[in-house]
C-alpha cells in the first residue's frame, strides 16, 4: 500500500475534527442547550472530575453596630462531588481492498467521508444514550446521567443522599396522565425562589404530544430560548417560558426539569473527539484510525432538577 494514503487520511479527518465535534454537541438538545450556555468544560487531569458545592449558608453575616464583637466562627457549607471519568470510542478502518477499489485521492477521501459519518451517527447515539442513562450499563461505563442525576435517592458525586437532604432532586412518581398540575409542581420545587428554576424540560414523544394535547388552543409564543432552539432544528413546545424538546432516546414515561446552569459536560482536553493517524495493524492489510472521547456529565446543585415518572399517555 502506499504510505502516503495514511497520511492524507489522518489529515483529512483530524481537518473534519471540529465539524465532528459541533456536530455531535448539535445531535441532542440536553447536550446543544450545555454548548450554548457554555457548560461544555474541557479539563487536563485528575483521578476523578471534581464538582464544588455549596450547601449551606455563611452564619456569621449579620448586621452589627459600634463596637460589637464580630462573629469570626469557622465556618462548614462546602463540599465536593466526585465524577468518575467515562470513556468513549470508534474506531474508522478502511481494508486494503477497499483502498485498492477507491483508488485516488478524491475517491478514498469520499469513502472516508462515509466512514466518518457512520461513526461519528453510531458515536452520538452511544453518547446520547448515556446521557439519559444512569451510568450503570456496559459494567459502569457509561455516562452518569439523566438518571442518576435527576433522582431523590442513592449515592451520586460519592454522596449519599439518603444522609444529605440537600443533595436531592425532586422525583415524583405520577403513575397516570400528563396534568398541568404535576408540571407546575416540579418546576416549583426545582426553583430557587422562583428565580434560579429550570431551564429547558426533555422528555419522550408520547408526551411530548400529551402536552401539546393539553394546549392546543391556547394562545402559544416563542420565546427567544424556543427559537434558538427552533433554529438549530428542535422541535419545541413551551412551558412558563421554557422550551420543551423531545428525545427518541429519553426513558418511556419521564419528564426531566433541568437546570443546564448547574450542570456540565466535562470533556478531558486531550480526548474531546480527538483523532488518531490512521495505523496498519501488523496482521492485517488495513488501516486504523479511532475518535476518542473521556468525560462526564457532572452537577452542582440536585436540587435545581425534577423529573416525572411514570406518566402513561
Amino acid at each position: 500500500m502506499d504510505p502516503n494514503v495514511g497520511v492524507i487520511l489522518s489529515t483529512t479527518l483530524k481537518k473534519y475534527r471540529k465539524t465532528l465535534t459541533d456536530n455531535i454537541h448539535k445531535s441532542n438538545a440536553v447536550f446543544y442547550w450545555l454548548k450554548e450556555n457554555g457548560a461544555i468544560k474541557e479539563e487536563d487531569g485528575g483521578e476523578r472530575i471534581v464538582e464544588p458545592l455549596m450547601y449551606g449558608k455563611n452564619t456569621t453575616a449579620g448586621s452589627y453596630d459600634g463596637y460589637d464583637t464580630l462573629d469570626t466562627t469557622p465556618q462548614t457549607g462546602i463540599d465536593s462531588a466526585e465524577f468518575q471519568w467515562k470513556q468513549y470510542a470508534v474506531s474508522i478502518t478502511i481494508s486494503g481492498k477497499e483502498e485498492r477499489q477507491n483508488k485516488g485521492t478524491s475517491r478514498i477521501i469520499n469513502l472516508l467521508e462515509a466512514k466518518t459519518k457512520q461513526a461519528e451517527m453510531s458515536l452520538t447515539e452511544e453518547l446520547t444514550t448515556g446521557l439519559f442513562s444512569n451510568g450503570t450499563g456496559n459494567g459502569s461505563k457509561q455516562l452518569t446521567g439523566l438518571l442518576a442525576m435527576v433522582d431523590d435517592t442513592g449515592t451520586y458525586g460519592g454522596i449519599n443522599s439518603a444522609n444529605h437532604s440537600w443533595w436531592r432532586a425532586t422525583d415524583t412518581a405520577v403513575n397516570g396522565a400528563l396534568a398541568l398540575a404535576n408540571m407546575r409542581s416540579a418546576m416549583t420545587d426545582a426553583s430557587s425562589g422562583g428565580k434560579d428554576a429550570p431551564n429547558l424540560i426533555v422528555t419522550d414523544a408520547d408526551e411530548y404530544e400529551a402536552y401539546e394535547a393539553l394546549v392546543t388552543g391556547t394562545l402559544q409564543t416563542q420565546g427567544p430560548s424556543s427559537k434558538k432552539l427552533g433554529d438549530a432544528g428542535y422541535q419545541t413546545l413551551e412551558y412558563k417560558g421554557v422550551p420543551i424538546v423531545w428525545d427518541e432516546l429519553c426513558t418511556a414515561g419521564y419528564m426531566f426539569f433541568l437546570n443546564t446552569r448547574h450542570m456540565k459536560l466535562v470533556v478531558h482536553k486531550d480526548a474531546n473527539f480527538d483523532v488518531t493517524d490512521f495505523q496498519q495493524p501488523e496482521a492485517q492489510d488495513a488501516k486504523i484510525a479511532k475518535i476518542l472521547f473521556m468525560g462526564n456529565l457532572t452537577c452542582n446543585r440536585r436540587a435545581s432538577f425534577a423529573r416525572l415518572t411514570g406518566l402513561t399517555d
